[in-house]
């Protein structure tokens, strides 16, 4: 996924008791876990070479998977009190979890889960770059959680599970108003309307 989806789900992921029990440190908090493997984004600032060869590794891999969600725990509980530890732990590691689900589930772009032990990359390239439905779903349900807030996480969150499974099952439509959310609206408008969805490279 691009990187405000990611923002959006793992917002969604802490209304599920996160945000009640530990208020907006806490989302904070899961919200980074959930963008901490893009941190190898960020090499785009050296080249363009560099970020499409290291991205989807070096932040992907299993030295931040093992301890960024920890190091994310220990920050937020030396405010939180050591016995919020445990629990921020558990959801941020959660939230990095999904992050790297949703990398290998969406697009054909091979996430290497397990660098440096091994450069096998997976990628089951189930949703298309500028699918519109998923971005949609999160985007409404981050909008409804400021009303509903574990309602709107579960409806929004459920929605976009059985979205990835429909399109597991199916072909993504090429006609119609279908194949225009499936990503045929990106196609000659103003790059600024694929801002707001994250592509900020095509």
């Amino acid at each position: 996924m691009k990187l405000p989806e990611h923002i959006a789900l793992s917002f969604l992921l802490a209304q599920f008791g996160v945000q009640q029990q530990h208020g907006p440190l806490g989302t904070a908090l899961v919200i980074v876990a959930g963008c901490l493997p893009d941190l190898d984004g960020l090499g785009i600032v050296l080249s363009w070479k560099f970020y499409r060869r290291y991205h989807r590794i070096l932040g992907h891999g299993l030295p931040l998977t093992c301890g960024g969600p920890l190091l994310l725990a220990l920050f937020g509980s030396s405010f939180l009190g050591a016995e919020a530890l445990g629990p921020l732990w558990l959801w941020c590691q959660v939230s990095l979890f999904l992050h790297l689900f949703t990398d290998v589930a969406f697009y054909n772009w091979p996430v290497q889960l397990l660098w440096p032990l091994s450069r096998r990359g997976a990628a089951f390239d189930l949703i298309g770059w500028n699918d519109l439905t998923p971005t949609l779903i999160l985007y409404a349900g981050c909008l409804g959680a400021a009303f509903w807030p574990a309602a709107s996480a579960a409806v929004g969150v459920a929605a976009f599970f059985l979205y990835l499974g429909w399109r597991a099952l199916r072909q993504a439509p090429a006609v119609g108003w279908a194949g225009w959310l499936a990503g045929g609206w990106a196609v000659g408008v103003h790059p600024v309307w694929r801002w707001l969805t994250g592509d900020f490279i095509s």
